[in-house]
């Protein structure tokens, strides 16, 4: 790659880039709209260049930035690279111009090869399920909640093990959160001590790698 320009100096200024997070629920390739927005300086004759999307550091795709343009899609095989957060950018550029010269009364060509470093960070989540469970035993209502995460890399649902997960109880028309836990095995057990009839659920939040879940409601 080229010396990296301030964005003063870069005849095509990279403002920004447009890609959506995905949640994928199998182990499928895919191709990933990435589009950028650009800030156009001087008068235009043709620019290239290619665009990096990484994973923890490892290039995993190099889209093409051809004209004024930046218009491509991703190919991304969570199977291979994994979940996780993915990051498209730095661009490495290359940029003709041609600018008027008063004094001379002519044109000049101006050829840049620089690096552009704007950036944007997007995350490729696991589909969840969970699954809850009760039973009771008098006036205490033990509940068991299970979760699952979809795997790529193992091309099938897998233990979820996760972090801030919420058991609730229906208190009117909301839900109130009982106890948050860590599921541990891809479960967790919690004993509450109700004596009327309650309905209850679990709650899985959003994570990097996994996306938020709810499990149907059951009466106990």
């Amino acid at each position: 790659m080229g010396a990296p320009a301030h964005a003063s100096e870069r005849p095509i200024d990279i403002t920004g880039y447009k890609v959506s997070d995905i949640t994928v629920g199998d182990s499928n390739c895919r191709n990933l709209k990435v589009s950028a927005s650009t800030k156009i300086k001087g008068e235009y004759v043709d620019s290239s260049g290619t665009v990096d999307v990484t994973r923890g550091g490892g290039v995993i795709d190099a889209l093409w930035l051809d004209g004024r343009q930046i218009t491509d899609r991703a190919f991304i095989c969570p199977s291979f690279s994994g979940l996780g957060t993915y990051k498209v950018g730095p661009a490495d550029i290359f940029a003709e111009f041609d600018y008027y010269d008063s004094f001379l009364e002519d044109y000049w060509s101006d050829y840049r090869s620089y690096i552009d470093d704007t950036s944007k960070k997007f995350q490729i989540r696991g589909k969840t399920k969970s699954t809850l469970s009760a039973k009771r035993k008098g006036s205490k209502v033990t509940l068991t909640a299970k979760a699952q995460v979809y795997s790529p890399e193992k091309y099938r649902y897998a233990q979820y093990n996760s972090v801030g997960a919420k058991f609730q109880v229906k208190s009117g028309k909301k839900w109130k959160t009982i106890k948050t836990i860590n599921l541990k095995r891809g479960a967790a057990s919690i004993n509450v001590k109700q004596s009327k009839r309650k309905s209850y659920r679990l709650q899985i939040p959003t994570a990097t790698w996994a996306a938020a879940n709810t499990s149907k409601s059951i009466s106990k």
